[in-house]
């Protein structure tokens, strides 16, 4: 008996949405040579007056002023489940949920005409970073977290915009990229022998003068 043609337009819808869902996992795993990837969402919720980070309370990790108010990097005993908390609103990190543990050196911030602070993490041998924009008082989490192989991101006001802007170190080449806060790349350094070459190196501190088209 041959089946309704509702019910196989219905089996074969299903099947789609099933291939899409994988699909939208694997991309979770994809880089972007060094710049944005990840993509994953990060909504911004009410503070609640029982503080917990996954199965357990949240302890303060790191707290810096920005702004002239204070945000907060919280995480459980383990530094996974974490939350960055800035008056209000409290913004759940993506990068815990892949893999990379929080701790008091996971905080950076800049205060400037658009502040941001980046929240990093070890991961996969290299360090993967998520974005944090305050936007008229509101911070929003950016969907697309930054990996540096060479385990350094910063942030640093390089293009002199006003705004600071997101360095990925790589190693694979030596190279900085540097991307503006909203995701579009500002230029890259040349490829280097070693990563001491770099501007300031540990603490890499580009110029204008640094950048090229990448």
């Amino acid at each position: 008996m041959r089946a309704p043609r509702s019910v196989v337009v219905t089996a074969v819808l299903a099947v789609l949405v099933t291939v899409g869902a994988l699909i939208g996992v694997a991309s979770l795993r994809s880089r972007d040579e060094g710049g944005p990837a990840l993509q994953m969402a990060a909504p911004a919720v009410p503070v609640t007056t029982a503080e917990e980070c996954g199965s357990g309370p949240c302890r303060v990790l790191a707290s810096q002023t920005v702004d002239g108010g204070t945000v907060e990097l919280l995480a459980d005993d383990q530094g996974a489940n974490g939350q960055f908390r800035a008056g209000g609103v409290v913004v759940q990190t993506t990068i815990t949920r892949l893999g990379a543990r929080l701790d008091a050196g996971s905080l950076s911030c800049v205060t400037a005409s658009v502040s941001a602070c980046l929240v990093t993490g070890p991961l996969s041998g290299g360090r993967v970073g998520q974005l944090m924009i305050d936007r008229a008082g509101t911070w929003r989490s950016v969907d697309k977290p930054y990996f540096s192989d060479a385990g350094v991101l910063t942030l640093n006001s390089v293009s002199g915009s006003g705004a600071p802007e997101v360095v990925v170190v790589q190693n694979s080449p030596v190279q900085a990229r540097v991307y503006a806060l909203d995701g579009s790349s500002v230029g890259c350094t040349r490829h280097y022998t070693y990563l001491s070459q770099l501007r300031g190196w540990p603490n890499v501190r580009l110029e204008a003068s640094d950048l090229r088209a990448c």
